[in-house]
């Protein structure tokens, strides 16, 4: 499909074909049409040939006729590619090239590619075989004609083809197509989609366009909600394609649709469809284009347009910054280096070194540098790590100083960050990322020649081994962590007790993280960075017993004291809100899949009570781990994330103004959470809607899907990203006439949770909290006042106006106060709900809803 987005920075040629080669998916040898002695063929007998060849490269033929009908036109075509005098490039360019002799409408250029190919004149030419040429800096940039593009694809695909004479045309092909979808190091598996190497979009893209559409506005919905104009217009669209008026169709077509959005998008979803072409071809090429989405794809009209953009959506892939990963080479470069230890293989495997091993460490020293080790270890601890990533310093050499005494290279590479006032990285303890043919391990290491450190680690240990357990259960660690022992780290350690984790100690080499095998997705991705300085923080326990000579401050912060109280778990939040395990199951579900949710619901509902006691249990109660802010119009960027500040400061006895930039609530929570990643944290926006909210969050928007991605703040220009440990909780009132409709792009970052009004939950609460009145009927009828109500809303008003339970949560309830609660409450709200007519509150008032009839058993809403 032909998407062009192009790469930021050049691979290298070598190390990829490297990893294409030990694929265990290598294309095979394809057949394609071919197309020889045309000249002999009749005028039937070329149409069903060139249709053939059409067939191979058009995943959808929008203009079928069109070869049938100029076929004697395109013999003439034909003799020019195959005979002409001048370069290929500029024969093929006038066939391709809207207005040249040669070009015939309805025939882009996917046609035309897959005729020289057919001819044997020329490999595959596509979008996909441009952007990997391109991602390999063989393709130059700002290349406009088609002529230019085909002759630097063909000499691009030359010089593969010199440095991989073992690969055949159809695996070059696939290479290329693999390589432009390469974000990071690994080489992707090879595409399932068939209109991968076409240009123009293939049927799944399609499907999924309309998919796409349906969910943003169901098909039913449609017709009853367009303007009346864009209905009228787009029924002469159809009426005047029909019968054949195509200029008089597209006229009404772009009459209903102005903003030509879709027309952008027409090349991508069909390559023959070009804005150069005259207005009367444009015309007839989009009418067969709409009558093909209509009948083969059953688009409605009033769809078209929306299913077109779609379609031709170019989306958005983030250039890969700081770590780009690991790939399946790195480990398969150390296994090689094990067995073929010499100089002479890694000069013949050099770039394969450097791009496999160490670009990633290198990326990935400096990645935990710059997010916890400079921030963190060095700033707010004082400890001044080693974390220059060269050789000697955070780097181990992949040389061996071993005087040529045996083998010169070492097949085991390590990043290590350890205090520099030690003489040597082996004199201390260290945080650490090693990297072997078994995969990466990384956390803490000390290691046997680290006397001083290892002494006092090992003394702390020992006195304090109840508090380091403690300190290093809250995150979890006790379950992901493993422990070791041995200067090769090959045994391995159960410690499930603080006894355990004493005896743990007493060894001269210790260590303990985390190990994923070379096959783990963890290791490709840009998350790794966040999942090392996660284990690192959740390990400080330890680094503190080797590092400070009184750990128990810090080990007091992380552990707690041993008489506090329990800290808020799942059976406090379930007390509180009298919500089921079903709905916290899902939730925390949601939040694992993204990191922001909304609770929305009527007023009354609970909404910001339940988002409180969420942001509880998240954060296991730590203190400062929970903010919360209120959006309001007024509320604005500057406050929520970073602003101009007006200050007055005495200088020299005089009274200065300054205008600091200074951090809003988000930025200097974000900085919080970033200094203590192993503690999640957690931002409660309460009314979100009730806010600008582009202008609020502005450049975070993007922050919100792409957390491991950095954007520089308009004030201050620095780098700024929201840290994973970092929650957002927001409530809204969807039915607020007050606040703001969110648009697509905010509602697809968070994941959202309706908070209905539940009669079953507000009956549990009157079990755990009686009512004071005497009568022992009167919460069951309070109850069933409640549900009343909210169904004569319904019928009345229509789903979603209802009445939140938590208005009837009044402790020690009486008649008297469920009067109070009726007129000061509940009666203004249903006010505002009638549109202020006071002459329809009679048919909501108590003793109408309940009438005489007997009370029912409530009804459980299910919580979404």
């Amino acid at each position: 499909m032909a998407k062009d987005f192009p790469h930021r920075r050049s691979l290298p040629l070598a190390p990829l074909l490297a990893q294409y080669r030990a694929a265990p998916d290598l294309r095979a040898e394809s057949v394609a049409p071919q197309l020889a002695d045309h000249d002999a063929l009749t005028d039937d007998a070329l149409a069903d040939a060139l249709n053939r060849v059409a067939a191979s490269a058009v995943p959808v033929a929008f203009h079928p006729g069109t070869v049938g009908r100029e076929v004697r036109f395109l013999r003439h075509a034909l003799a020019h590619v195959f005979r002409g005098c001048d370069p290929l490039a500029e024969r093929l360019g006038r066939c391709v090239t809207p207005g040249e002799a040669y070009h015939v409408p309805g025939l882009g250029p996917g046609f035309w590619a897959a005729v020289v190919r057919a001819g044997g004149l020329a490999p595959l030419w596509c979008p996909a075989v441009e952007r990997g040429l391109r991602a390999l800096g063989l393709f130059p940039e700002n290349l406009h004609s088609y002529a230019e593009r085909f002759a630097a694809t063909v000499a691009g695909y030359e010089r593969v083809r010199e440095a991989a004479e073992d690969l055949t045309s159809p695996q070059v092909s696939d290479f290329l197509e693999r390589v432009s979808r390469t974000n990071g190091r690994e080489l992707p598996p090879a595409a399932t989609n068939p209109a991968a190497l076409a240009w123009s979009a293939g049927q799944d893209a399609i499907q999924q366009a309309v998919r796409e559409v349906r969910v943003r506005h169901p098909l039913k919905k449609r017709p009853r909600e367009a303007p009346a104009a864009v209905t009228e217009a787009v029924s002469r669209f159809v009426a005047e394609s029909s019968a054949g008026n195509h200029e008089l169709a597209f006229e009404a077509f772009r009459s209903a649709y102005p903003d030509l959005s879709w027309e952008a998008a027409l090349p991508i979803l069909d390559d023959a469809y070009s804005p150069a072409l005259p207005l009367t071809e444009r015309a007839k090429l989009w009418c067969e284009v709409a009558a093909v989405l209509r009948d083969t794809f059953r688009v409605h009209p009033l769809e078209l347009a929306d299913v077109v953009a779609a379609a031709g959506q170019v989306p958005f892939e983030p250039e890969p910054s700081g770590f780009r990963g690991f790939c399946t080479d790195t480990f398969r470069f150390l296994g090689d280096l094990g067995g073929a230890n010499t100089r002479e293989w890694m000069a013949a495997n050099r770039d394969r070194y450097q791009f496999a091993l160490r670009e990633p460490l290198v990326e990935l020293c400096e990645a935990v540098a710059e997010r916890y080790v400079r921030p963190v270890l060095n700033r707010d601890h004082g400890w001044d790590l080693e974390c220059d990533a060269r050789t000697g310093r955070a780097l181990t050499s992949i040389c061996k100083n071993d005087f040529g005494r045996g083998s010169p290279y070492q097949s085991v590479q390590w990043v290590t960050f350890y205090r520099r006032s030690r003489a040597n990285k082996r004199a201390d303890a260290q945080f650490f990322v090693r990297v072997a043919a078994d995969g990466v391990r990384y956390g803490f290491h000390l290691g046997r020649t680290a006397r001083d450190a290892g002494g006092q680690f090992r003394k702390a240990v020992q006195e304090n081994g109840e508090a380091v357990f403690r300190a290093l259960a809250p995150g979890q660690l006790m379950e992901g962590c493993r422990f070791w022992a041995g200067d090769d780290l090959s045994q391995e350690v159960a410690v499930r007790t603080p006894a355990d984790l004493r005896m743990w100690a007493t060894h001269k080499t210790v260590a303990a993280g985390v190990h994923r095998v070379p096959a783990d997705p963890a290791l490709r991705g840009d998350d790794l960075p966040g999942e090392v300085l996660l284990t690192f923080d959740r390990l400080l326990p330890l680094f503190a017993c080797a590092a400070e000579a009184d750990p128990l401050a810090l080990l007091r912060h992380r552990a707690g004291a041993p008489d506090a109280p329990a800290a808020y778990d799942p059976a406090a939040f379930h007390r509180e809100t009298f919500l089921s395990d079903v709905w916290l199951d899902r939730v925390l579900g949601l939040l694992r899949l993204k990191k922001q949710l909304v609770l929305q619901g009527v007023p009354g509902t609970g909404k910001t009570h339940v988002a409180r006691c969420l942001a509880r249990l998240l954060t296991h109660d730590r203190p400062g781990c929970v903010r919360l802010v209120q959006f309001h119009p007024a509320y604005s960027y500057e406050e929520f994330v970073e602003g101009i500040r007006v200050r007055s400061a005495e200088a020299d006895g005089r009274s200065e103004v300054t205008y600091p930039v200074e951090d809003g609530v988000l930025a200097e929570f974000a900085a919080q959470a970033a200094a203590r990643p192993s503690e999640p944290h957690v931002l409660v926006v309460d009314e979100l809607n009730r806010g600008n909210l582009p202008r609020i969050f502005g450049e975070l928007l993007f922050l919100l899907e792409y957390r491991d991605q950095a954007l520089t703040l308009p004030y201050s220009k620095r780098a700024f990203r929201l840290p994973e440990n970092l929650f957002l909780l927001a409530t809204m009132n969807p039915l607020d006439r007050s606040a703001v409709a969110l648009d697509q792009a905010l509602r697809r970052r968070f994941s959202f949770v309706d908070m209905p009004a539940d009669p079953a939950l507000l009956a549990r609460w009157y079990a755990e909290h009686p009512p004071a009145d005497p009568d022992e009927t009167f919460g069951p009828r309070a109850v069933r006042l409640f549900e009343e109500l909210n169904d004569r809303l319904a019928r009345d008003l229509g789903p979603g106006r209802h009445v939140g339970h938590s208005f009837f949560m009044v402790p020690d309830l009486t008649r008297e106060k469920l009067s109070a609660v009726w007129d000061h409450h509940v009666r203004p709200l249903l006010l505002d709900y009638l549109g202020g007519r006071e002459d329809r509150l009679k048919d909501y008032a108590p003793e109408r809803l309940l009438g005489d009839r007997p009370a029912r058993r409530a009804r459980p809403v299910t919580h979404t």
